[in-house]
């Protein structure tokens, strides 16, 4: 994100704790990376996956009227590249279908 274009905020996985959502404030050059679910097995928990989102400007950051330009780029493992570890072995092929079909799952 740019400065002068804030909005990303992130919480803490709830396994580490945490206060709440935080602001990610821009820093001019730098890029912010979230930690998906995906490297958090990988590395066998040792870096947590959180949550994210861009909130909508509040009023006083609306004025005056600009554009926000949000760029999301996801990227993972080849989908026959081996994910092992304490968790086990699976292909990150079937870890990424694993994850569409939860969020698919019929509950109680």
């Amino acid at each position: 994100q740019r400065p002068g274009n804030a909005g990303l905020e992130c919480a803490a996985n709830p396994r580490a704790g945490g206060a709440g959502w935080l602001k990610v404030d821009p820093v001019e050059g730098g890029i912010a990376v979230n930690i998906g679910d995906m490297l958090s097995r990988w590395s066998n928990d040792s870096l947590l996956s959180n949550l994210h989102r861009v909130r909508m400007p509040t009023p006083e950051e609306a004025r005056p009227p600009r554009p926000r330009y949000s760029m999301a780029f996801f990227m993972q493992a080849d989908k026959h590249v081996l994910i092992e570890s304490r968790h086990g072995a699976i292909t990150a092929g079937d870890y990424i279908l694993g994850r569409i079909r939860s969020n698919f799952d019929k509950k109680g």
